[in-house]
């Protein structure tokens, strides 16, 4: 795990002496490379089915060296790094947002990793690629684990191996929270040449609840945000300078995006769209020749087909569509009716999750029902736009259902002030939040868990209402308030809480047991799980057949797959969805593991197996 800090640190250092460009943009570069070398590794290591500690030992060591030697053979250039204290007091701002991360790192360090959907998919397909060497695809009954983009988990992976721990997963949406933040302050230095706006806009940023909840997670909203991010930040400097680097980056960071969650094609959908206006407009006005575009054009394609092209591949192998998802998921999470009360409906509701705050989450209930009976005339739960039942959380304090609510606030008066501004840049920024919102309204159904999904939106404003809040008198209230907040949100996480204070936060500390954290909401199941761990270990069972009735199979099988790592190897059988033409297992289990509320006492597969006594809530242990 250190060589991985060791490298980033190194990497960083690096791209700081070739390109000569300020720290934070550096650190940005730093985090892109990382990702592609993360891709690299798996893509490469995985065709020969080598990917383990020991080629990942290799692969990073050698880079490491690489970048060690480099930065030896330039140490007369390096930069010089006063530390001046006055300078740092002057910019409280700054210290009090990381100190918000300091406290998140912790939350993420004490705590195994405990989000619903990591133990489902996210992590347990980690496993998976470990124990098979490779990414290929396999049969499973969780075919999330497959066809949902794995850059994220590509990363985790690597100091998954090197760590032989998971204690250490949350550690990339950690870093890329810190560098979303800083690319924000980056984006402000096109609208506005002042530094404290820039470090504004960092803590702006930096305290959005939402971030701050997912930056102990491993999941990958902020991951996405990003590369997003980085993506209008590299499309502002192709815009301005018209080279090639730029537009290779461009190509890298959209590659990177939608590698990592497809939610990426709705917020680049504009991005892209003015990169492609702003072009033609100086092509129609001679600025530019057509053919010299073309040449950037492909220079942003190319990366992306490189970077996209093997999970695309892989997709449409596997169910025909590159993007892997069958005609019946594409109608379970996109919208199926368009009308105009039907997007005003999704507008509402997916405004109304910010104010998950007590006493406001009451009243927006309230009034978002009032509006859909009384002036859309539409059901608040049609199943054309609803993937859950509508319902506000009376305060959401996990990196599922937190609002962002002082944030959305400050939406109203900073949009107006950006379109009153008559700057280019600031009015586009502007004009990316709205545009990506309303097409992600538009696109996708509603669910109670989608303020996550809203962070790429939340990073995007931060940019004008730091520049607006920089201007008002009462500025020093509005960011006291807000920091206060986001003080409250980092300590008491509910999953991952600091300082443990219920029935605000969960039960759940970190000197409780592991497996006392992967089920902080069910905690009568730890003991189970327990239970049925330790009956596999003290049996040395090593061959484990895993089945699901869970039609999405959305069981949690992550904690029994890292506990018996390189003990047991977990074969996934008796699908029920397209991937049971992957299954070529041959049967023999010296147990299976059964996901099911009615099980029977003899279940059959190759052979007849007979339940065990010892089990889990909807998890039965059958044996031969």
């Amino acid at each position: 795990m250190w060589l991985l800090v060791i490298f980033i640190l190194n990497l960083l250092l690096s791209f700081r002496l070739f390109f000569e460009k300020s720290w934070r943009l550096s650190f940005a570069i730093s985090l892109q490379a990382f990702a592609l070398l993360s891709f690299i590794y798996v893509e490469v290591l995985g065709f020969f089915n080598l990917i383990g500690y020991s080629s990942a030992f290799i692969y990073w060591g050698v880079l490491c060296l690489l970048t060690i030697i480099y930065n030896f053979s330039r140490r007369g250039n390096l930069p010089k790094f006063n530390l001046n204290l006055n300078n740092f007091y002057k910019n409280k701002i700054v210290l009090v947002t990381f100190f918000f991360f300091i406290i998140t790192f912790l939350s993420g360090v004490f705590y195994a990793p405990n989000t619903i959907d990591s133990l489902v998919y996210h992590l347990t397909r980690v496993e998976f690629w470990i124990q098979h060497k490779n990414i290929n695809y396999f049969a499973t009954q969780t075919d999330r684990m497959l066809y949902q983009p794995p850059l994220a988990e590509y990363m985790i992976l690597q100091f998954r191996l090197l760590a032989d721990a998971d204690n250490f997963s949350f550690i990339i949406q950690w870093l890329y929270a810190i560098g979303a933040c800083g690319v924000v302050s980056l984006l402000v230095s096109f609208v506005r040449n002042d530094l404290k706006v820039q470090y504004l806009a960092f803590f702006i940023a930096g305290s959005i609840p939402m971030l701050l909840l997912q930056s102990s997670s491993t999941q990958n909203d902020v991951v996405v945000s990003f590369f997003i991010l980085m993506t209008i930040y590299w499309v502002f400097n192709n815009v301005k300078l018209n080279d090639n680097a730029s537009a290779l980056l461009i190509g890298i960071s959209i590659g990177e995006s939608i590698l990592t969650k497809g939610t990426a094609y709705i917020f680049l959908f504009p991005i892209c769209l003015y990169w492609g206006v702003a072009k033609l407009m100086k092509i129609y006005n001679k600025e530019l020749e057509f053919w010299s575009q073309m040449r950037l054009f492909i220079f942003i394609f190319m990366p992306f087909l490189v970077i996209c092209g093997t999970f695309y591949f892989r997709n449409y192998t596997l169910v025909g569509s590159p993007l892997g998802v069958s005609k019946e998921l594409f109608f379970v999470y996109n919208n199926q009716s368009h009308d105009v009360g039907s997007i005003f409906s999704l507008i509402i509701r997916n405004i109304s999750l910010h104010f998950s705050v007590p006493g406001f989450h009451f009243l927006a209930e309230k009034i978002v029902v009032f509006i859909h009976e009384n002036l859309l005339n539409v059901n608040v739960n049609d199943s054309a736009t609803s993937f859950t039942p509508f319902d506000l959380p009376m305060f959401g304090l996990t990196e599922d259902n937190a609002g962002n609510f002082l944030h959305i606030l400050l939406f109203i008066p900073a949009i107006r002030y950006s379109f009153k501004s008559k700057n280019r840049n600031l009015i586009v920024l502007t004009l990316f939040a709205i545009i990506s919102f309303l097409l992600f309204c538009f696109q996708v159904k509603w669910q109670i868990w989608h303020s996550r999904l809203h962070i790429p939106i939340f990073l995007v404003m931060s940019v004008p209402i730091s520049i607006w809040l920089k201007e008002q008198r009462f500025s020093k209230y509005i960011i006291t308030l807000i920091g206060l907040s986001s003080l409250f949100y980092s300590v008491f996480c509910f999953a991952r809480p600091v300082i443990k204070l219920p029935p605000i936060t969960s039960n759940v500390y970190f000197t409780s047991h592991k497996i006392d954290h992967f089920f902080y909401m069910e905690p009568h199941k730890a003991k189970q799980y327990c239970d049925v761990i330790e009956y596999l270990k003290s049996h040395n069972i090593k061959r484990i057949g895993v089945r699901s009735e869970e039609k999405y199979g959305n069981d949690i099988l992550y904690p029994i797959m890292f506990e018996l790592r390189s003990k047991a190897v977990f074969i996934p059988i008796q699908m029920s969805n397209l991937t049971k033409v992957l299954d070529k297992n041959e049967g023999n289990f010296d147990a299976v593991l059964s996901f099911t509320m009615s099980p029977k006492d003899t279940l059959k597969v190759d052979k007849n197996y007979r339940k065990l006594s010892v089990n889990a809530e909807n998890l039965y242990i059958f044996v031969p």
